[in-house]
């Protein structure tokens, strides 16, 4: 592929000096149009097929020619409306639209389509059809315009694609030179994970949307729908509802609903940190905005002053509004955030920010009963980062192939994710320092109280009661995660009555060295 040299006012702009807009100056621009990832610009894509009334929609990730510098291109075909010669001809005209500031759906200003396209590749192809004997197609191609100087699109032509579907729509995004994926597997659990919450309403209601043909699981930061795990968050008080006007306008009024969620802490404050992090409660705190019932941001909005903090992590909310009220929430033409009007903050921050500081509160509180029942119970978060890196124990390999086979008889491998490490401290009248256990995924270690190692070593690292926050302290506990971890490990190849003979020895002599 030759890639034009960068544009100088010297060539077509002089040339063109009259026009209203300097093509080739225009299309560099547009490119850069600030998409925050590769999956919000492939989005804009997923929303034009749902205006077209699209129940099924696959994206396919696949490789270029090992030959181009661009290694992946893009497909997004839907089974929705179609486009007949007269409609196609605007699809890919910047602000060509024949749902022109229309407020009933995604798209308002015609931008979407050849904006996000041109965002991550330098090709778009498009083929659509109203039946499967009428089939056109067009392109828009960034070097055929910097190098022939084009400044019209190409009239639409006759396709030869066969369609599966009466009638739907194919882009095709190649020359992908800013399409920031290494490989097609990260590209596809990447818009999975990211598709899966933007897109989680439409899914709910039965949208079909595949990944390289996956079906992409709707995920609901609120935690309300959809889980696996349970118990389910509740939902904190009901809907809070606002009608609103938009300003300028007299159509009838439009509303706002607000909505929040309790995670459930008490039975939930055992999860590891790579699973919390896995379910995105870590570094979740916020509110989802929802326009249309598709998600455009995810933010600390409307907070009322309230500052953010951990406990945060542990409630939700979620605010839905329609397209008519995108001036009061600052919707940009590229619908990745809001920047919301001084007198929606008056009005949503009031409600908001206090039901946070309760929810806050709340948590805080259920913070405190959970430590105050077991004080001595920690969670080593430094051993469960790094248990991937080790070979799975036997018997968590084989406990997940006999969920796989009952779930997903077709599947023939699926990864053993790393243990989670309790640490438990608790008086014994053993002789051990420590003891081990393994229950299904979690690696449980208890401590005696009662052995000198315990007194005169362990609690003087963490007599301060930072419990855990020592360096010293932090070390000596991923020791004793290491050594039960080799335990158990040991105990499943047949050597279980060498390992605890060794573990009497060595406690024994701590004693006697201690004495």
């Amino acid at each position: 592929m030759k890639i034009p040299m960068s544009y100088s006012p010297s060539m077509t702009a002089l040339a063109h000096s009259d026009a209203l807009v300097q093509t080739r100056a225009f299309i560099e621009a547009t490119r850069d149009s600030g998409y925050k990832s590769p999956a919000s610009a492939i989005a804009e894509l997923v929303d034009n097929a749902l205006e077209a009334g699209a129940r099924t929609i696959d994206v396919e990730v696949t490789e270029n020619d090992p030959s181009s510098k661009c290694r992946l291109a893009i497909v997004v075909r839907d089974d929705g409306s179609g486009m007949n010669e007269a409609v196609i001809k605007l699809a890919l005209q910047f602000g060509g639209s024949t749902r022109f500031r229309s407020r009933s759906s995604f798209g308002r200003f015609g931008m979407g389509l050849p904006n996000s396209s041109l965002s991550q590749a330098r090709r778009v192809d498009l083929v659509s059809w109203t039946k499967r004997a009428d089939v056109w197609e067009t392109h828009l191609d960034v070097d055929e315009i910097f190098e022939q100087n084009v400044v019209t699109l190409p009239k639409p032509r006759k396709a030869s694609y066969r369609p599966t579907s009466p009638s739907g729509t194919l882009v095709k995004l190649t020359k992908c030179d800013r399409l920031k994926y290494r490989d097609i597997d990260e590209a596809a659990n990447d818009l999975s994970r990211e598709f899966g919450r933007m897109f989680r309403q439409f899914l709910f209601s039965g949208t079909m949307l595949r990944i390289n043909g996956t079906a992409v699981r709707p995920s609901d930061p609120l935690f309300l729908r959809g889980m696996q795990k349970t118990p389910h968050a509740k939902a904190y008080g009901p809907q809070i509802k606002y009608s609103v006007r938009a300003p300028g306008t007299t159509s009838r009024a439009s509303v706002v609903t607000v909505t929040f969620s309790e995670l459930p802490l008490t039975e939930w404050s055992g999860i590891s940190n790579q699973e919390k992090n896995k379910m995105g409660i870590a570094k979740g705190a916020g509110i989802s905005v929802l326009r249309g019932g598709r998600e455009i941001d995810h933010g600390w909005f409307f907070m009322d002053g309230k500052r953010k903090e951990n406990y945060d992590d542990w409630w939700r909310c979620e605010i839905s509004f329609d397209p008519d009220l995108d001036e009061l929430f600052g919707v940009t033409h590229t619908k990745q955030g809001i920047r919301p009007a001084p007198e929606l903050e008056e009005m949503l921050s009031p409600d908001i920010g206090r039901i946070a500081r309760e929810l806050n509160s709340r948590i805080r509180r259920q913070y405190s009963a959970i430590r105050a029942a077991d004080p001595k119970r920690i969670s080593l978060s430094t051993p469960e980062l790094k248990d991937y890196l080790l070979e799975p124990p036997r018997a968590a390999v084989e406990r997940r192939q006999r969920s796989t086979r009952v779930s997903s008889p077709r599947s023939t491998q699926m990864p053993v994710d790393g243990l989670r490490y309790i640490l438990r401290e608790q008086p014994s009248s053993s002789t051990l320092f420590y003891d081990v256990a393994l229950h299904g995924k979690t690696l449980t270690i208890t401590l005696n109280e009662c052995h000198p190692f315990y007194a005169k070593v362990y609690l003087c690292m963490t007599s301060d009661g930072s419990r855990g926050k020592i360096p010293m302290a932090e070390y000596l506990r991923c020791v004793l995660a290491a050594a039960a971890r080799a335990e158990v490990a040991l105990i499943e190849s047949n050597h279980r009555e060498i390992i605890l003979k060794f573990r009497k020895s060595w406690s024994d002599a701590l004693v006697a060295f201690l004495s």
